[in-house]
């Protein structure tokens, strides 16, 4: 009698289990097309689905700028079509991840761009002067 219960809780556990891992497997993919690559990457990967560049036409963008034109579900996996054209009226965007080593006015205190600030005496002018390096044998 016990193998009997024990047979039938597991069965029902079996069968919830399924039922339970059926609909999230039936669950549609989210809808991407039309939104950037980033953002679209962004929301499969919240839903557990794993993007994967499809290929692009253009290449005036950075990838995660580019706008998903299709998608192609296969399981987990969401393949997405971009387009990396410029859109009539769009400029070309700043690469990520560029800064100026140059603070804004020059890198001469007190100085403003094209302009040059009045020398300080103790101080010596920027890339002036001759730097000698020696090497020296190792070992």
């Amino acid at each position: 009698m016990k193998k009997l219960a024990l047979f039938l809780g597991g069965a029902g556990a079996a069968v919830s289990m399924a039922v339970i891992g059926a609909s999230a497997a039936t669950a549609a993919v989210p809808d991407v097309t039309g939104e950037t690559f980033g953002r679209a990457a962004a929301i499969l990967k919240s839903q557990g689905y794993k993007p994967i560049f499809g290929g692009s036409i253009g290449n005036d963008l950075p990838q995660s700028q580019c706008v998903v034109l299709e998608q192609q579900p296969a399981g987990r996996n969401v393949r997405l079509r971009l387009d990396c054209n410029l859109q009539p009226g769009q400029e070309q965007p700043k690469a990520p991840n560029t800064h100026s080593l140059v603070p804004p006015g020059g890198s001469v205190p007190g100085g403003t761009a094209g302009q040059q600030a009045p020398a300080d005496p103790g101080r010596p002018t920027p890339g002036a002067g001759t730097v000698t390096v020696t090497p020296r044998p190792v070992g």
